[in-house]
Formats: C-alpha cells, sequence, structure tokens
C-alpha cells in the first residue's frame, strides 16, 4: 500500500467520520428546533383560540363561540382533531376534523366541564394518540365555561418526520459531494506529498546503490517538504564530497605508509650489503637515522589516526597540569630548526613577558602545534618564514583567554575553503600552487584538541600571500 492511498484512505475515513458526526449533531437539533416550534405553534394556536371564544363567551353569544370553535378546527386541521367549549349550564359548542361518527362520538363526549387547566395524552378508538389541553373561563371568579382542544400527536410527528425527512435528504446530498470532494482532495494531496518522497526515496535507493553522482531533484516548496528536499540535497553532496575525500584519504594513506615503508626496507637492504662489503660507520648512521626518521613519521600517522578515533568515541582523555605555555613553544621551534635549515625556510617566535602557567594537558596542546608548525613548513615556499607568536591576551576573546598563532608567508588558501579546513579528510585544492598531499587529519586533529580545552580555533588566509592560525585557550 502506498504512501498517496494510505493518505486518501486516511483523509477520507475521518472525513467521514466528520461527516457522520455533523450530519447527526444536525439530525438531534433539528428534530429539537422542530419539535420545539410545534410545540410552540400549538401553544399559540389554543392561546388563540381561548381568546377569541373568551371574547364571545363573555357576552354570552353562542354563535359567536361555535364559530370560533369551527374556526380553529377548520384552519389548523389536521393537526386539531376536535375544539369544543361547555358553559355552565352544561351547553357545548362542538366541532370535529372528521366525519366518523364513532370516532365524532368519542370525542364529543370529552368536551366537560372543568375547573383546572391541564393537559392529557391518550388514544383514541381509531389508534391516534391525541394531546388534549383544557382551559376553564372565569368571570368575576365564577367559572362560566370550558374550552377543550384535541391536538393530534401522530400529525405532529407526521410533520416533524416531513421536516426531518427533507433536511436528512439535503444532508445526503451535501454529504455525498463534501466526500466526493474530499476524496478528490485527499487524493490531490496524498500524489502532493508522495510525489517528492518519491524522488526523495529512487535518490536514496540510487546513493544506497553506490551512484553517488546523481542529482537530487529540488521540490521547490516552502514548507517541510521543500525544507527536506534541500536538506536531502545538501546531504547528497556532503556524501559525495565525503566519498571523495576518503578517496583521496585512502590515496594519501597508502602514500604516507609507502613512502617510509619504502626508505626502511631500501636502507636495510642497504645495511644488509653493507655488513658484506664493509660500508663505512658513516654510510651506515645516514641509513639508521633514515630508518629512524621514517619510522617516527609512520609513528606519528598512526598516532594520528587513534587519536581522532579516539576523540570521536570520547574516549580521549585530557590530562591538565600547570603549564609554561612559552617554554613549550620554544621547545616545537627548536625541534623544527634544522628542518627549516634543510628546506632553506626561516622559523621563529615571538614572545611576550607575563605569560601566566596555564592549566592544560602538555602533550596535547604540544601535539596541537606541532601540527600547526609542520602543516606551515609544509605549504611554505623555499626562503619562506614561518612564526609562532604567544600573546598574555586575546584581542577577540578577552583577558580570561591566552592566543597563540602561527603565521606563514606560504601559498594560503582561497577564501571560500578557510572554514573547511577542519573537516576530516579534506585538502584544499584550489589555487594556482602545487600543493603537498597530505592525509587531511592533522588540523582536524587540532581542532578537536583545542575543543577539548574549551578553546576556540580559526584560521585567516590570503590566497598566495600566507595562512595564520590562532587558537585561544582560557586561563
Amino acid at each position: 500500500m502506498n504512501l498517496r492511498f494510505k493518505l486518501t484512505l486516511y483523509i477520507s475515513f475521518l472525513l467521514l467520520l466528520v461527516i457522520i458526526g455533523v450530519s447527526y449533531n444536525i439530525f438531534i437539533a433539528q428534530k429539537k428546533f422542530l419539535t420545539q416550534q410545534l410545540s410552540e405553534n400549538r401553544e399559540k394556536t389554543f392561546k388563540s383560540f381561548v381568546f377569541m371564544c373568551n371574547e364571545a363567551a363573555k357576552v354570552k353569544d353562542e354563535l359567536q363561540v361555535y364559530n370560533a370553535v369551527s374556526l380553529v378546527v377548520s384552519i389548523h386541521k389536521p393537526s386539531v382533531a376536535y375544539a369544543g367549549y361547555v358553559n355552565s349550564n352544561n351547553i357545548s359548542s362542538y366541532v370535529s376534523r372528521d366525519n366518523n361518527k364513532n370516532i365524532d362520538s368519542e370525542f364529543k363526549r370529552r368536551i366537560k366541564q372543568s375547573s383546572i387547566d391541564f393537559s392529557e395524552k391518550y388514544t383514541s378508538l381509531s389508534g391516534e394518540k391525541i394531546c388534549e389541553t383544557v382551559a376553564p373561563l372565569f368571570v368575576n371568579g365564577v367559572n362560566e365555561g370550558t374550552f377543550i382542544v384535541g391536538f393530534s400527536q401522530d400529525e405532529m410527528q407526521n410533520q416533524i418526520n416531513k421536516g426531518i425527512s427533507t433536511m436528512t435528504h439535503q444532508i445526503k446530498v451535501v454529504a455525498t459531494v463534501a466526500m466526493l470532494l474530499g476524496i478528490l482532495l485527499a487524493n490531490f494531496l496524498g500524489y502532493t506529498f508522495a510525489k517528492p518522497l518519491k524522488l526523495l526515496t529512487d535518490a536514496s535507493e540510487q546513493i544506497a546503490n553506490g551512484n553517488l553522482d546523481i542529482e537530487v531533484k529540488l521540490v521547490k516548496r516552502k514548507d517541510e517538504i521543500g525544507k527536506l528536499s534541500m536538506t536531502f540535497s545538501n546531504m547528497a553532496k556532503q556524501i559525495k564530497e565525503l566519498d571523495s575525500m576518503k578517496d583521496s584519504f585512502v590515496s594519501s594513506v597508502s602514500h604516507e605508509l609507502r613512502s617510509p615503508l619504502s626508505a626502511i626496507d631500501g636502507y636495510c637492504d642497504l645495511l644488509i650489503d653493507g655488513v658484506q662489503k664493509n660500508f663505512s660507520k658513516e654510510q651506515q648512521l645516514k641509513g639508521l637515522q633514515i630508518i629512524k626518521q621514517a619510522t617516527i613519521r609512520l609513528t606519528n600517522f598512526i598516532n594520528n589516526i587513534l587519536d581522532l578515533a579516539k576523540i570521536k568515541a570520547n574516549k580521549l582523555e585530557i590530562k591538565k597540569t600547570k603549564t609554561d605555555m612559552q617554554s613549550l613553544v620554544i621547545e616545537i621551534v627548536s625541534l623544527f630548526q634544522p628542518l627549516a635549515i634543510q628546506q632553506h625556510k626561516t622559523i621563529d617566535y615571538v614572545l611576550t613577558d607575563k605569560i601566566p602557567l596555564i592549566e592544560v594537558d602538555a602533550e596535547k596542546i604540544k601535539q596541537v602545534i606541532t601540527n600547526l608548525v609542520s602543516n606551515a613548513m609544509k605549504f611554505t615556499k623555499e626562503n619562506g618564514r614561518i612564526t609562532v607568536k604567544i600573546m598574555p591576551t586575546s584581542p577577540g576573546y578577552g583577558d580570561g583567554y591566552i592566543e597563540v598563532f602561527v603565521q606563514d608567508d606560504g601559498i594560503g588558501i582561497p577564501k571560500h575553503q578557510v572554514d573547511l579546513v577542519f573537516e576530516k579528510f579534506y585538502q584544499v585544492q584550489d589555487g594556482e600552487f602545487k600543493r603537498p598531499k597530505g592525509t587531511g587529519l592533522g588540523l582536524t586533529i587540532v581542532f578537536e584538541m583545542i575543543k577539548l580545552h574549551k578553546g576556540y580555533v580559526w584560521a585567516e588566509s590570503d590566497l598566495g600571500k600566507g595562512t595564520t592560525f590562532k587558537f585561544v585557550l582560557p586561563k
């Protein structure tokens, strides 16, 4: 059962329930209204009859009384079955709706004097239900006569039934039209909902089957489905970009693993041959140094991957101690001095006085600065300069933070990619300069390490003019 059919079915069912509920309430209300209206009409008829007969009875005009009795029956039949008046001398005026002698005689026997108002319901010999209303006439406190009107309950019910029947017919017509329109509307709504969702479903199936080049068509709507379409389209693009990044990462990992392993393998063979060929100690030492460098490179690479995995699993522990950030910066710059000289680059540091000791994990912050300096070395051209600076306060975050930045005059980062460099596997692709390969994990680790320290990190760059990475740490 597809979504369109389900929506049509559910909406139609709900609409049917609403129509039944509304129709039932209208039916009950109309029946109550008709009953009340006919009861009020009956009361008005009796009052008008009493009024006419009352005036005639006061002047003892029997003919006028009889005319009033005849008038109320002729005007209001068949609702009025009979009417009559009996005076104090038991002289009565009586008119019946029917010509049946048996029924007529039955009704005539009911024209009796009474000293009280009352209504009585009974069933006639013909089986008709009658509601008889009686009212006495008092003149100067003396009972001069009694008015009696017999109203047909069956006729009243027939009128109610006719009104309800007419109303029921109208309700059926309106309900049928409403139901048809509701089904059409429900079907249209089902179509408007199901069509974009089907497009997204088809696209998701294509992506699940590995077709990441599929173009997700945007649904141009301003409701939640439009937002879902936009979100899904962006997600598809990000999946494609992430897949491309992973491909690049796999390629970089292969390079990062193969290069040092090849160096280790090659120099191990060289050293083995050197034992037989009596290579000098200088040659053997050089080979061992290269093997050591390759081993360190492999170790750092594997540590980066493990650290990132621990960070994402929330299992990386931060052990904070009072740390002298100036000494830490000096140590790192000193470690990179030989490499900078070898690559014909300059690296230095700028320190200011009164840098307080701060609570950080010294090893993790050392790894952050090392990654930033290593990144700067990688992207700085020959004869370029890398500067590491630490300040006791941050211009952007105030006295509660110290600020550290690593600045280079290298190839820079395009403006639209500056905010993306901290994403895992991401590597800057644009620009006219040849960019060295990498895994795209170093800056991601920097970002996560600073985040764990409740700090902030960002980059500022001009393409072709260099890049400055800055981070702040709470004191």
